[in-house]
Parts: C-alpha cells; structure tokens; sequence
C-alpha cells in the first residue's frame, strides 16, 4: 500500500461535481435520456459534441445548447464512427469524457428474432461503444485521465421474460462485461470506465414497446419499490457524478437507476 500524499481540502458539492472545461462526447443525442445528458452537461460547464442520425434534432439541440457541437453519425457503420470522433476532437480537444448512450431495441420472443436484427442490435448497442473507447484511449491515457460512461440496462442484471428482447439484453450484459475489463486494463493510466443502467422510464424508444404491452405500466409500477416510471431527470445525478471528479476513485462500477426494480 502507497503512502497516502494527505487528505484533499474539502470542497463545495457545486467544485466537487463540476464539469466546468471538460470536453464531453454523447452518442445517442437525439432522443430520450441522450438529450438529456447533452443537456445536462452542457449546463454544468461542459463543452460537448453529441452525435445522432436526425439532422434536424441535432440542430434544435445545438440550438438549446450554446456552444455544442452536433455531428451526425450512424453508429452501426465504424467508418462514421472514426469519422465522427475525429470531428469531435477536432472541434473540441481531446475527450475528457466519453458517455457510450446510443441504442436500438427490438421486442419479441428470443425464438423469432430475425439474425440480422440482432446483429445490428449488438453492432450499434457494444461494437460502436467499444470502438468509441478505443478512439479515446490514446488521448485519456496520455493525460491520464478520463471518464467513460457507458449507458447498460437493468437486463443485464436480471432477465424480464415478460418483455422479451433477447439481443438486446445480450448487447447491454455485454456492455457491462465490457465496462469492467476496461477499467481493469486501463486503470492505471487514470481512465475510469464505469456504466449506468436504466430501469423503466418514459422515452422514445419504451413507448413502443409499452403500447404493444397495454398491462406493461402496470407490471413495472407493481415491481418497482418507488411507485413510478422513471423520468429523464432521474438520471443527472449519476451522470454529474461519474463524468465529475466526486468519483474520482470509481471505477467498474455500474449505478442501477431503477426505482429499485432488481432489489427485489
């Protein structure tokens, strides 16, 4: 065990989870929780590059946040990946923090899931993260230091059969796994890879599902120990703390924001 260099003045909770002068990448930008966490992190003081397909909400967004830079990218093509993080660092510096938010979801019985669904599933929802992480390992490691932030699921903690969507919780326990191995790997260059997995909230991509389910509220208020669907906002929190340095001695970790769903 090291010495220990002496204990760090105490700081104001606004000096401890500042993001003031970080550079920030969010895929996933042009819905639901990613908005969101553009948004958020912009008004703490990050500079941030989000990236999405939808053109036109990329703009209303960059418009919402001054000084954002939208970059329109398909993540399940590794060209527009590479391509996309180069205009990032260009724009903004090296990424300071990285939050791995895109993903698709298709529903259905695991025994009918089409093959090349769920291989556009795993591609967008852990290829590209993991492609992402790759991109901005030279520049964290070089500084030694660096945030990444993957967005999980509760489905890769626990299975739900009642709302079946097999490649996609394949995809999210694997992004996990990811997490883990990259902060064993790279934790002693000073980049902190940890993962925040979302329960059930209201957004764009569970509406579809929920309506195709009509006793689907009904089954997620039942097992919920707080009483509600979760809202975006129930997300800032744990996104201020993993990207700030109030986690500044956490890594592989993975924060459930369910309304405690898998303490069941």
């Amino acid at each position: 065990m090291t010495e220990r260099s002496g204990e760090q003045p105490v700081r104001t909770s606004a000096e401890l989870f500042s993001v003031a002068g970080k550079a920030a990448l969010v895929t996933g930008a042009t819905s639901g929780l990613g908005q969101r966490m553009v948004s958020v992190l912009s008004a703490a003081g990050a500079t941030v590059a989000f990236l999405g397909r939808r053109r036109e909400r990329l703009d209303e967004l960059a418009e919402a946040c001054p000084g954002s830079v939208p970059i329109r990218c398909d993540l399940a093509r590794i060209d527009e990946i590479d391509r996309a993080h180069a205009a990032a660092v260009e724009a903004l510096g090296p990424i300071d923090v990285l939050v791995n938010n895109a993903a698709v979801i298709h529903g259905g019985k695991a025994e009918d899931e089409d093959i090349e669904t769920a291989r556009e599933t795993l591609e967008t929802n852990l290829l590209a993260p993991f492609r992402l992480c790759q991109l901005v390992h030279p520049e964290m490691k070089e500084r030694e230091a660096g945030s990444i932030i993957n967005v999980s699921s509760i489905l890769a903690h626990a299975g739900m059969g009642r709302l079946p969507q097999a490649s996609y919780a394949a995809s999210k326990g694997g992004l996990r796994a990811l997490t883990m191995e990259l902060a064993a790997q790279w934790g002693r260059h000073g980049i902190r890879v940890n993962a925040i997995a979302p329960g059930f909230f209201h957004s764009e991509i569970t509406t579809p599902l929920l309506e195709r389910w009509p006793a689907g509220e009904e089954f997620i208020l039942r097992n919920s120990l707080i009483q509600r669907v979760g809202e975006r906002s129930d997300f800032d929190g744990a996104l201020l703390y993993l990207a700030s340095e109030a986690s500044s001695f956490v890594t592989g970790q993975t924060i459930v924001v369910d309304g405690g769903w898998t303490a069941r």
